[in-house]
Formats: C-alpha cells, sequence, structure tokens
C-alpha cells in the first residue's frame, strides 16, 4: 500500500508541474532537416557551402545581413528570408541548440521538379541524415512546410533514419476535387507519355501554389510523379504507412484550408505515438511560424 501510494504521489508532483522539461535528448543532439515550400528556397547555412566549396557564394549572403529582407543567425552563419517563414523557423531552430540542415530539393523555384518524389528524397534528405548524425545527432527530424511538409510524410514511409516529423502548414492537394480537375489533362498528357516510354519527353505543364498558376517545363515522368491525384504526393496515402510508430506533429493555421477538417483526417490516420500532436495557431497557411514556433521548438525539445 506505502508503495502504491508513493507512486502515486510521484506522479502527482510530476504531472501537475507545468515546468517540468521531458527532453530525452538535449537540442545539441536533434538534428533537424528542414524542408521548404514549393516555389521557394531553403536557408542558407554555412557548413554546407564550405563542404560544397562555394564560400564566396555565402559570403556574398552574409554581406547582405540586417539588410533588406535578409534576416541572419547572430553569428551570421545561418540565413533566411524576411518572407520564407522556413528559412525564419530554421534560424529559430539554430539559436535554439540544434543541428540543423537546410537542402535544396527538386521542388524549388528554379529546380521546377527536377527529380520524381521518392528520388527527390533520396537526393535532399537521405544525404542531410548521414550529415547530422556525423555531427552527433541522436535523433533525425524531418520538418516540412507546405509542399515541403507533403514531402516529410513520404519521407517517413520511404527513408530510414527518420525519429520523428513534423508537419508545417501542409499542402499539396493533387486528390482534391477542384485540384485534380485543374490539372486533369496535363496528369492525363504525362501518363500518356510515360506508359509509351517516353516519360523522359519535357513539356509545359500547369502547377498551382496557394491559388497562383504558372506553367512550368517539366519532364512528364516526374510531374506525374508529384501530380498524380492516386501518386506518391498524397498525404492521406501516405500518412498511415509512415514506418516505426515515430513521433508526429501536425501544426497549422486555423485559417488554412486545410484546417477545414482534412488536415485532422490525414493526423488520425499516423500510426499513433503518445508524443504526437494536432495543433492549430492563429492565422493562415503563412502563419505558422510566427504563432507556433514555439510550440514546435518545445515539441522538439521534449523528444
Amino acid at each position: 500500500m506505502r508503495v502504491f501510494l508513493f507512486i502515486v504521489f510521484c506522479f502527482c508532483i510530476t504531472s501537475t508541474n507545468p515546468s517540468r522539461v521531458l527532453a530525452e535528448t538535449p537540442p545539441g543532439e536533434i538534428g533537424v532537416i528542414t524542408l521548404h515550400a514549393k516555389w521557394s528556397y531553403p536557408a542558407r547555412v554555412k557548413n554546407w557551402y564550405k563542404k560544397i566549396a562555394k564560400m564566396s557564394v555565402f559570403e556574398k549572403f552574409q554581406d547582405k545581413c540586417g539588410n533588406g529582407p535578409w534576416v541572419c543567425s547572430e553569428d551570421k552563419t545561418v540565413i533566411g528570408h524576411a518572407r520564407n517563414d522556413l528559412s525564419l523557423l530554421t534560424i529559430d531552430l539554430y539559436e535554439n541548440g540544434f543541428l540543423i540542415e537546410s537542402p535544396h530539393c527538386a521542388w524549388s523555384k528554379p529546380k521546377k521538379y527536377s527529380a520524381p518524389v521518392d528520388e527527390s528524397l533520396r537526393q535532399c534528405v537521405t544525404p542531410r541524415i548521414k550529415i547530422l548524425k556525423n555531427k552527433g545527432a541522436k535523433k533525425i527530424v524531418v520538418l516540412g512546410k507546405s509542399l515541403g511538409a507533403n514531402a516529410a510524410i513520404r519521407a517517413g514511409v520511404v527513408i530510414d533514419g527518420i525519429d520523428a516529423i513534423v508537419a508545417m502548414a501542409p499542402g499539396h492537394r493533387p486528390e482534391k476535387d477542384y485540384i485534380r480537375e485543374k490539372h486533369a489533362a496535363d496528369v492525363s498528357d504525362a501518363r500518356e507519355k510515360v506508359n509509351s516510354g517516353n516519360g523522359q519527353e519535357t513539356n509545359e505543364y500547369l502547377d498551382i501554389n496557394q491559388g497562383q498558376e504558372k506553367q512550368v517545363e517539366v519532364a512528364a515522368a516526374n510531374y506525374l510523379s508529384w501530380f498524380d491525384p492516386e501518386g506518391k504526393a498524397v498525404m492521406e496515402l501516405n500518412a498511415p504507412k509512415i514506418k516505426g510508430n515515430i513521433p508526429f506533429l501536425w501544426i497549422a493555421g486555423e485559417s488554412d484550408p486545410i484546417s477545414d477538417g482534412t488536415g485532422k483526417y490525414i493526423y488520425d490516420s499516423v500510426p499513433q505515438n503518445r508524443q504526437s500532436k494536432f495543433i492549430h495557431v492563429e492565422g493562415g497557411h503563412g502563419d505558422v511560424r510566427e504563432f507556433g514556433k514555439e510550440k514546435i521548438i518545445n515539441w522538439l525539445k521534449a523528444l
């Protein structure tokens, strides 16, 4: 009886103390790979430019620190753009002691879907896992914004070595009726080219990003991979397949279109983990870093 009362007493103290930190791994041993949004860019990180022997390019960005829209970490080793909230969050993570990697992926503005979904992840996520582990990371988190969040979810299906996923303002919904209809002719054309053995033939296809439309020149096979409404970039198909029952954070603005109930449906389909969380914050698609960065950081610290 005494043992039972002692256990209850200890539980009450720990569960009612709001300042108690449950972190199992210090931030300096948590590696975070941040995946940028569609048509966007990663944060510029000094270590990466040094690794690829392009420090002269990085120094040009350093010279812009504090000028115009350019925002830098205090030591000027991580650089973001004021209108790129994922790059700003990357700076936040770095300044909170996390190990960070910020790859330039196939869905960026200049790359225009330069590889199909899974190959894109093997190119931009897999090498960064190795780099982070070499830096001393004990846990690897893939954190994506918008299409980057979509990609982070798919990474949890096809990439080994991931210990947690953060889906920040998830986007890219080729399965939605409106988007499916808008892309139907181009998806049909791309599928026909793939089926006839001409998947590497390029064409101008429609792309939509938060209501903005433009034509992108892309190989048919790559376009189909990203825009097939039953393909590899469909979050509600990928979410139930995430491997390892790993912790999963979904965080979106309450007025983001995906917060109409669809997001909760996708979140609920992810294999359960007691550390997983579903969070809505104030604002819309572009406001999660402003209103949710502390929630993201605290969640990561508790891994």
